[in-house]
C-alpha cells in the first residue's frame, strides 16, 4: 500500500456520491424545516424530515447502485465459495473432511486451473475478511492434492500465521530478503499428512521502519522460493503498508470477498492491487466474511441507522452556527466592571451611620433594615439612565427565588432619600449612578445603595439609555399602553390617543418619563391625578413586564441568537455575567410568566429639604414591604399593614 492511501480510502469512501447526495439533500431539507418550524420542537421535526430524507437517496442508491453480488461486480475467475463455519483458523488440517474443507479442495484444484502466476499475494477487500485462514487452507488444501505450495507470512505487522505454526517468526521473510538467512534457515515444514509436509516461510523481525526491506532484496528471496515451489501463496493484510513492496514482485492477487459488496468499494480494491503491480487474477467468496456495508441488516435499518446519523448532524452544526452567532452578538454588548463587595469595603459607613439633619429617627430605620428571613434567589438590577448618563431614571430590581415563589419587581423611585456612601451624605437614590471617581462605577454603588436599603444582594445590572430603551422596544415590537382619553405632556413629547396604542419606543419612553400628564376630558385638557414618581414606577412596571414577555417569546437558539444581535448595542451589562449565565437567565425568564411576577412598591411620603429640593422619604422598612409580596417572610408569619393614608404596594 501507497504511503497515504488508506486515508485516501477512507476519504473517497466518506465523500462517495450517495453520501454526498444524502448528507446535502438532508441540510437543505433541515434549512427549509428551520424557516417553517422556527422554534425547538420545529429543529427537531426538521432534523427528523432531514434524516428521512437523506434515508430516501440511500434506498434509492441502494436500488439502484448499492450492495450486489460480488459475482455480477468481479470479471474475473471465481475460484469458489466457503461456507460459514465455526472460527477454526484450519478445518482442511483439523476436519478434512468436513463441507468447509471439501469446499477448500475444491476452491484449491480451481485456482491452479483458472489463474496464471506463480507468486500469489492473498488479501481481503479489508481488514476481517478471512485472508490469512483462506491462505492457510488453500495451501494445505493444494499440497494435499499433490501440487507444491509454499506459504509465506507477508503481515509483518500481526504475524498471524506464524503465530499459529508456532515455529517462532524469525529467522522469516524479513531475515530473507536482507540476506541475513538463507531459504532453509527461514524455511520451516509443517506435517498435513502422514507423509506430507507444506513449506512455510514466516514473517521475520519487522524492519526498523516498520516496511519490508528493498525491493531487490524481495525480489531474490520470492525467485529462490518460487524455484522450490509451483505455487506460493502470500498472506498480506489489506490495507498494510508492507503490500507494496510484495506486489511489485508477485504475478497478481487473490481477492478474498464477501457475499455482496458495492461496485465503488470492487473498483477501488482491483485498481490499488493493479496500481501496486499486482492485479487481481481471481477471488474467493468468503460467506462468513462481514460485507463492507453489513449486508446481514435490511437495507432499510441501515438506511433508518444513517438517517439518524444524518439527523445528529445537522442538529450539531446547526447548534454549533448558532452558538458561534451567539458568541459573536455577545462579544458586541458592553460590560463594565460591577463588584459590590469590593465598593463595600472601600466606602465603609461610620460606625454611628451617616447623620442628616433631614432624617429622623424612623426614616433612619426606614432606610436600613433588611428582610426578615433569607432566601436563595438570583437579583438583576434594572437602571435606565438619563441623557446625562449620571442620573437614573429608571430603578428596579427583579428578583427570582429559588424555591419557586413567584418572582418580583421592585420599583425605587428615583428621587428616594438614602444614604449615599461616596458623599457619606443621604441623596436621592439616583445620584448613586454618578459614581464615586476612579474608586467605584454608577451603577456599583448604585447597586450598593439599593443592597443597603433593600437587604437583597444584587447580582447583575443592566444599565440603557434612552436610546437604547427606544431599541428594546421596537426591538421586541413595542408596547400595549391603554388609557381612558387622549393624553399629553410636552415635557416628554408624550402624545396618545384615547384606547389602547401599540406603542414605539418613542411613545413608550415619553410615556413613562411622563410626570405632568394630561388628558383631554370634555373638550378641555386637565393634569391627570395622581401623576407623580409612584405612578411612572406603575407605567415602568407595566412596559418592563410587557417587554419582559415579548423577550421571554423566544422559542429556539436561533431566536435567541437573532434577539441577543439585534439588542446588543441597546445596553450595557456587568463584567460578571458569562455567556452561560446569560443564556441559563435567559432560558429562566423565558419559562416565567411575567404576570407572576409580584410587584412590590416602597411606600414613601413627599418632602422638601430645608435647600427646597423635592425628596421622597420611606414609610417602612424594606422588610414589611418585601412581607407583603412574601408573608412566609414576616416575623409572624402574618402581613404587615401599612399605615393609612400611605400608597400601598401592589401584587
Amino acid at each position: 500500500m501507497k504511503e497515504g492511501q488508506p486515508k485516501q480510502s477512507f476519504l473517497r469512501r466518506l465523500f462517495a456520491v450517495p453520501n454526498v447526495l444524502a448528507v446535502g439533500l438532508g441540510l437543505l431539507v433541515f434549512a427549509a424545516g428551520i424557516r417553517i418550524w422556527d422554534t425547538n420542537r420545529g429543529a427537531l421535526i426538521a432534523a427528523g424530515v432531514a434524516g428521512v430524507s437523506s434515508a430516501l437517496v440511500w434506498l434509492i442508491w441502494d436500488r439502484l447502485a448499492g450492495l450486489r453480488p460480488v459475482t455480477k461486480l468481479l470479471d474475473l475467475p471465481n475460484i469458489g465459495r466457503i461456507p460459514v463455519y465455526a472460527q477454526a483458523p484450519a478445518p482442511t488440517l483439523t476436519e478434512p473432511r468436513s463441507e468447509v474443507a471439501t469446499a477448500y479442495q475444491r476452491a484449491a484444484s480451481r485456482l491452479e486451473a483458472s489463474t496464471r502466476g506463480r507468486v500469489l499475494l492473498v488479501s481481503g477487500m479489508e481488514a476481517a475478511q478471512g485472508a490469512t485462514s483462506a491462505s492457510l487452507n488453500l495451501a494445505v488444501a493444494a499440497t494435499r492434492a499433490g501440487r507444491r505450495v509454499l506459504l509465506v507470512d507477508g503481515d509483518a505487522a500481526r504475524a498471524s500465521l506464524s503465530k499459529f505454526g508456532r515455529t517462532g517468526r524469525s529467522p522469516g521473510l524479513t531475515e530473507l530478503a536482507s540476506g541475513g538467512a538463507t531459504l532453509a534457515q527461514a524455511a520451516r515444514l509443517w506435517t498435513v499428512g502422514a507423509n506430507t509436509k507444506l513449506p512455510f516461510v514466516p514473517a521475520g523481525a519487522p524492519s526498523n521502519n516498520g516496511h519490508m526491506l528493498d525491493r531487490a532484496g524481495l525480489s531474490n528471496a520470492l525467485d529462490d522460493i518460487a524455484g522450490v515451489a509451483d505455487l506460493v501463496l502470500i498472506d498480506t493484510a489489506a490495507e498494510d503498508d508492507n503490500t507494496d513492496g510484495l506486489a511489485a514482485v508477485a504475478d497478481g492477487t487473490l481477492l478474498i470477498v464477501p457475499a455482496a459488496a458495492d461496485r465503488a468499494r470492487i473498483d477501488d480494491i482491483q485498481a490499488r492491487a493493479a496500481a501496486e503491480g499486482a492485479p487481481a487474477v481471481g477471488y474467493l467468496i468468503n460467506e462468513a466474511a462481514p460485507s463492507p456495508k453489513s449486508i446481514d441488516q435490511h437495507p432499510i435499518l441501515r438506511s433508518l441507522k444513517r438517517a439518524f446519523a444524518t439527523a445528529i448532524l445537522v442538529l450539531v452544526a446547526f447548534s454549533a452556527w448558532n452558538g458561534v452567532q451567539l458568541w459573536d452578538s455577545w462579544r458586541g454588548v458592553e460590560r463594565e466592571g460591577f463588584d459590590t463587595a469590593q465598593a463595600e469595603q472601600l466606602l465603609g459607613l461610620p460606625a454611628e451611620g451617616i447623620v442628616d439633619e433631614e432624617v429622623t429617627e424612623e426614616m433612619a430605620t426606614a432606610v436600613t433594615a433588611v428582610p426578615a428571613a433569607e432566601i436563595d434567589y438570583l437579583s438583576v438590577l434594572l437602571i435606565g439612565a438619563d441623557l446625562s448618563g449620571s442620573l437614573a431614571d429608571v430603578i428596579m430590581l427583579a428578583v427570582m427565588p429559588d424555591d419557586g415563589s413567584d418572582p418580583m419587581l421592585v420599583s425605587l423611585p428615583r428621587d428616594l432619600y438614602l444614604p449615599n456612601r461616596c458623599t457619606q451624605s443621604y441623596t436621592k437614590i439616583n445620584a448613586n449612578l454618578a459614581g464615586c471617581g476612579d474608586d467605584v462605577n454608577g451603577p456599583t454603588l448604585l447597586a450598593l445603595a439599593v443592597e443597603d436599603f433593600t437587604g437583597i444582594e444584587v447580582d447583575h445590572f443592566a444599565l440603557f439609555t434612552f436610546d437604547g430603551f427606544e431599541d428594546i422596544i421596537d426591538g421586541v415590537g413595542g408596547v400595549e399602553i391603554c388609557v381612558d382619553h387622549p393624553v399629553r405632556d410636552s415635557k416628554s413629547d408624550l402624545d396618545l390617543s384615547a384606547g389602547c396604542t401599540q406603542a414605539t419606543g418613542t411613545q413608550a419612553l415619553a410615556w413613562v418619563r411622563s410626570r405632568r400628564t394630561q388628558e383631554l376630558v370634555d373638550g378641555r385638557w386637565r393634569t391627570m391625578e395622581d401623576v407623580s414618581d409612584l405612578s411612572r414606577n406603575e407605567r415602568q412596571q407595566d412596559v418592563l413586564l410587557q417587554m419582559f414577555s415579548k423577550l421571554s417569546e423566544f422559542t429556539s437558539p436561533a431566536d435567541l441568537t437573532n434577539t441577543v444581535r439585534s439588542l446588543a448595542n441597546t445596553f450595557t451589562l456587568d463584567d460578571q455575567l458569562g455567556i452561560t449565565d446569560a443564556i441559563s437567565l435567559a432560558w429562566e425568564l423565558r419559562g416565567i410568566d411575567p404576570q407572576t411576577f409580584v410587584s412590590l412598591m416602597i411606600p414613601v411620603e413627599s418632602q422638601r429639604t430645608s435647600g427646597g429640593a423635592s425628596i421622597l422619604v420611606p414609610l417602612e422598612p424594606f422588610d414589611r414591604v418585601l412581607s407583603l409580596g412574601y408573608p412566609q417572610l414576616a416575623p409572624t408569619g402574618d402581613a404587615v399593614s401599612l399605615s393609612p393614608g400611605t400608597p400601598a404596594p401592589a401584587g
